[in-house]
């Protein structure tokens, strides 16, 4: 029997491919080793015809195809997550292409459904694989809408799945994995629960991704699908035994195009997309970790990088050489940067000319980091940190030369990193050589900072090459400058933008709270600053900051609330980092200074940007982000570019204005673990600048986008709501004894309304997320009422209610239903809590017992059938007559053993449906009209072979009538009418009588099957 997401979701799905281009493919009849590697999946045919297709005059055979399929099996072997399979995919092998990227159409495009990857008894099977030229290179996994944990359960199987050793080929062949339950986004939501989303493959932790189209994009995939083809939906419903749903209203509203399983089909595998996905879009990382471990991990395009690509192209046709890419802090512009500087260099390429790649910042520990990044995502960096390294690239081709390190030729990329700090004066002389067949390209990072017309490095860049393309990256772009010096006017339109509000929804940053300090604290200060002012007669702030009688009681503070947070927010976070930003120099020396004396609690380090050696900066950066180091003091340091994803308290002891405090602010919004926030302790009163550089944007995007600035929201998130719902909680909870397990036990014992216990798990549910805020905010009455550290019993109490409730529910009804079957499944292990070791792993076997011998059950497809019936009651009555409350262990052991029998008794019965169906091509109607049938005391056959022969004669005429009219399902005389003739004909043909009544019975049961499946909307 289908469920909903075969119904509604997966098979809507294959058809809506077609409409893109794809071929559908029938596996039904396919075996492996005959029509496809089993090793890897890839199919003989369409990969051998694509290497005739696609390599004219070279020798291509069966055995020459099969030879490069061993190869290619050899290679994904590896532990490389598929780097030189996706070299050969994009370069070729032995001379070979396997994939056209620059004339698309002449590559096959087949999907296929229910594919299985396959090593011993490991095995899985993806609801829609997508091959290319016959090899397996992406998959599809789709839930149904509202299925119980969303998309969080196709991303744990998948880690688990690929961290198998077994799936290690299958894993380095798939190049993008998508996921949809077909709902739209909840930006609600930090996890993955509901929409579709996109990842490549990785051992172990996959990424889930969104992806959104541009608005107003009107070239986007939509725009080119392709008309509906009736023989194609029907071919497709025919094969997986859903013709019943043609033209239904069900079928007509799920191959919608706007789905969000069907948007994502579009958004990925239109073919020109995917192409350039393949291309360009995916990448390798390979960096020793702060464990000292060498990893590697396989990268893919975020939509905003890719739309970000294509308006860089688009500008470029235009005859458009300069402009700004304004992506939010945390989007991946160093990424992004690299995986341009791969697409324009084949871009000039096809346009005979040599791309020289620049990549221009303006201190040494940007250029470090930035050689960093692209040297482990396999470029091959030059540095040029002097003007004369600088002239001689810009000179001499020769310099350009360096030999070849990145097996992945389509993936070798060379960049060159220019330092342009310690640039003399005479920086305004740059000149170079116009080379017809050389095109420069410059990416201006951190385009926010002192970049000014007339200033000596930006105008020698732009003298030194006019026809040079120049490229700005900022997060926070100038704006409202004097003099022309907004981002805009010295680079030129904005080519893309990426803002923080849709930066948060999609999961990359955090937002932040910023924490006013304390009041108490802030009369204390003010006390403390007017008497140094009356006594010492310092008359200036910074002097005032500087003094030990101000940093003392700021850096036990600090210290302090840094202690009290990571306690606040639970042991998953206790290690996390903090930064403080320093008025002046002095004063971070003498906070660095009072921090000494909290050695044995907290370490620190100092970093300044007139002090110290580079390599102890880079050193204290790179111990700080390895958890060696607590705190870290700074002036003018790190307030840009440095990304430390623990880092998530900053205390800010310096005004900053407009870009800079943004940029300042964003260094703790990174994802980290559990946490939904990055938090700003505010010394200085940040509210009114924060709040006039957001005016300032919201008027720039107002200006440049008109009403699309609705979009733009503040990074803050508003503490008022999140102590509205902290008040909801403390409403609900209020009745109840939450400070007293036992009593709150027998008031949950009491409750028969599950209404108000479901309201009672979401509050407590919606305090896990907002525990740890409410004490870190001095919730004090809600903490006294609600004690943390029982949170779980409570949580586990009330699931434990709601479940022998729908227990009871189930067991009253005499026979034990699937729905009742998958309550006690999931939950039996609240009702076996022991505190003696032994029996909890009995009251584990037995709970793994009741699932497994419950998956057999489940895996049933002739609920009717006498022997499952009974099977099922004897079901029932072994858990009936266990005492779940109090039964023994030697009752368990019993009960384990029972039910291992049924499990037997039930797989055996499983598996000759199975044999039955294939019969019908797996058709689960006819399985259970033929099981019928051979019951029935006047069953005109003697045997199952007769009756197979019988009922396959009138599946191919009743399913042809069917496809051609549907609607006939409606009007039930009719279809029978229609029926009589076709089983009637079919008993003639193969010589077999039959009464009246076993044809009128036989009708009554194909038409009860066809109607089923086409009204059963629940599957």
């Amino acid at each position: 029997m289908h469920g909903p997401e075969d119904r509604y979701v997966k098979v809507p799905a294959l058809a809506h491919a077609t409409r893109l281009g794809w071929r559908y493919r029938s596996i039904r009849r396919d075996k492996p080793g005959i029509d496809y590697d089993p090793d890897t999946n890839i199919f003989y045919e369409p990969f051998t015809d694509a290497l005739r297709r696609l390599n004219p005059g070279k020798p291509v055979d069966d055995g020459r195809a099969r030879s490069l399929i061993r190869r290619i099996s050899v290679m994904l072997a590896a532990e490389d997550l598929g780097r030189s399979f996706l070299a050969a995919v994009r370069s070729g092998l032995d001379g070979y292409r396997l994939v056209d990227f620059d004339d698309v159409d002449r590559n096959d495009f087949t999907v296929v459904t229910e594919l299985t990857y396959a090593n011993g008894d490991d095995e899985f099977r993806p609801d829609i694989t997508f091959l290319i030229n016959g090899m397996p290179l992406c998959f599809m996994e789709v839930k149904r809408i509202g299925n119980r944990n969303g998309i969080l359960a196709e991303r744990d199987r998948m880690r688990v799945r690929f961290r198998n050793p077994a799936f290690r080929r299958f894993a380095n062949i798939t190049q993008i994995m998508a996921f949809s339950n077909n709902e739209p986004y909840d930006d609600s939501d930090r996890e993955p629960v509901q929409g579709s989303f996109y990842a490549t493959a990785a051992y172990g932790g996959v990424r889930l991704n969104r992806f959104r189209e541009e608005e107003h994009g009107g070239d986007g995939p939509l725009a080119s699908l392709g008309p509906r083809n009736d023989e194609t939906e029907r071919t497709i419903l025919r094969d997986n035994n859903l013709i019943s749903q043609w033209r239904t209203p069900e079928w007509e509203g799920s191959v919608a195009p706007e789905n969000p399983a069907n948007a994502i089909i579009a958004s990925l595998f239109s073919h020109d997309r995917l192409m350039f996905l393949l291309r360009y879009g995916l990448c390798y990382k390979e960096y020793t970790n702060d464990d000292g471990i060498r990893v590697i991990e396989k990268h893919i395009m975020r939509y905003p990088q890719f739309f970000a690509s294509q308006a860089v192209r688009r500008m470029l046709d235009a005859g458009t050489r300069q402009g700004v890419i304004w992506h939010t802090q945390g989007s991946g512009k160093t990424e992004l940067a690299f995986l341009l500087a791969r697409y324009l260099r084949d871009y000039y390429q096809h346009r005979g000319r040599i791309l020289h790649t620049f990549f221009i910042v303006d201190r040494i520990d940007l250029a470090n980091q930035a050689a960093d990044e692209f040297t482990a995502r396999g470029a091959q960096v030059l540095r040029a940190d002097s003007r004369d390294a600088f002239v001689k690239l810009l000179r001499e081709p020769s310099a350009w030369a360096m030999g070849r390190s990145d097996t992945d030729v389509a993936a070798a990329a060379k960049i060159a990193v220019v330092n342009i700090q310690k640039f003399n004066e005479d920086a305004t002389a740059l000149q170079t050589e116009y080379g017809l067949d050389t095109q420069r390209l410059f990416f201006i990072d951190e385009a926010h900072r002192d970049y000014k017309p007339g200033k000596s490095f930006l105008s020698a860049l732009v003298n030194a090459d006019r026809d040079a393309v120049r490229i700005a990256l900022t997060g926070t772009p100038l704006i409202r400058q004097k003099n022309g010096a907004d981002t805009k006017q010295v680079f030129g339109d904005y080519i893309h933008t990426y803002f923080y509000d849709r930066s948060i929804a999609d999961g990359y940053t955090l937002r932040l709270l910023r924490e006013d300090v304390r009041p108490r604290f802030k009369v204390r200060m003010k006390e403390i600053m007017e008497t140094l002012r009356e006594v010492d007669k310092l008359v200036k702030t910074s002097a005032v900051c500087e003094h030990p009688r101000f940093v003392e009681p700021l850096t036990e503070y600090i210290v302090d609330d840094l202690m009290q947070s990571r306690i606040a927010l639970g042991r998953e976070c206790d290690n996390i980092g903090a930064m403080v930003v320093a008025r002046t120099s002095r004063q971070a020396r003498n906070i660095f200074a009072a921090l000494q004396r909290y050695d044995t609690d907290v370490s620190s380090a100092l970093v300044l940007y007139d002090e110290g050696s580079k390599e102890d900066q880079r050193d204290a950066q790179l111990r700080f982000k390895r958890g060696e180091i607590d705190i870290l003091v700074v002036y003018k340091m790190l307030l840009t570019g440095f990304d430390a994803p623990r880092l998530k308290k900053m205390y800010l002891c310096q005004p900053l204005e407009a870009h800079n405090l943004l940029q300042a602010l964003t260094r703790v919004n990174r994802p980290y673990k559990n946490m939904d926030h990055g938090f700003v302790v505010d010394f200085v009163d940040i509210a009114k600048q924060f709040d006039k550089a957001n005016h300032d944007y919201l008027r720039e995007l107002n200006d440049e986008f008109g009403d699309d600035a609705s979009r733009y929201a503040s990074m803050f998130d508003d503490p008022k709501a999140i102590a509205a719902d902290l008040d909801d909680i403390k409403t609900t909870l209020w009745p109840y004894s939450t400070t007293n397990m036992l009593a709150f036990t027998k008031e949950m014992a009491a409750i028969e309304d599950e209404d108000e216990l479901h309201r009672i798990r979401k509050a407590l549910e919606r305090y896990k997320e907002l525990r740890n805020l409410a004490s870190l905010y001095g919730h004090d009455e809600l903490g006294d009422h609600f004690d943390i550290g029982m949170f779980q019993s409570l949580l586990n109490e009330v699931n434990l209610r709601i479940d022998r409730i729908n227990r009871k529910k189930a067991l009253a009804a005499g026979r034990l239903s699937t729905g009742a079957l998958n309550i006690l499944l999931e939950n039996l292990e609240f009702s076996f809590e022991r505190r003696d070791t032994q029996e909890l792993v009995v009251a584990d076997r037995l709970r793994t017992a009741i699932r497994n011998t419950g998956g057999s059950f489940r895996n049933n497809r002739d609920n009717h059938d006498p022997q499952f019936v009974n099977l099922m009651d004897k079901l029932g009555d072994k858990l009936r007559r266990a005492n779940m409350e109090e039964i023994t262990t030697g009752e368990i052991t019993d009960l384990i053993s029972e039910l291992e029998k049924l499990k037997r008794q039930m797989d055996e019965l499983n598996r000759r449906n199975d044999l039955i169906a294939g019969k019908y091509d797996g058709d689960e109607k006819y399985m259970r009209i033929h099981k019928a049938m051979m019951r029935d005391a006047d069953t005109p056959v003697d045997s199952d072979r007769r009756l197979a022969d019988i009922l396959t004669a009138m599946k191919r005429s009743i399913d042809l009538m069917v496809e051609s009219n549907t609607a006939a399902l409606d009007q039930p005389a009719a279809f029978k009418r229609g029926l009589g003739p076709k089983v009637i004909g079919a008993f003639r043909e193969n010589g077999a009588t039959c009464s009246p009544t076993v044809v009128a019975t036989t009708i009554d049961r194909l038409y009860n099957e066809y109607s089923d499946e086409r009204k059963n909307h629940l599957g």
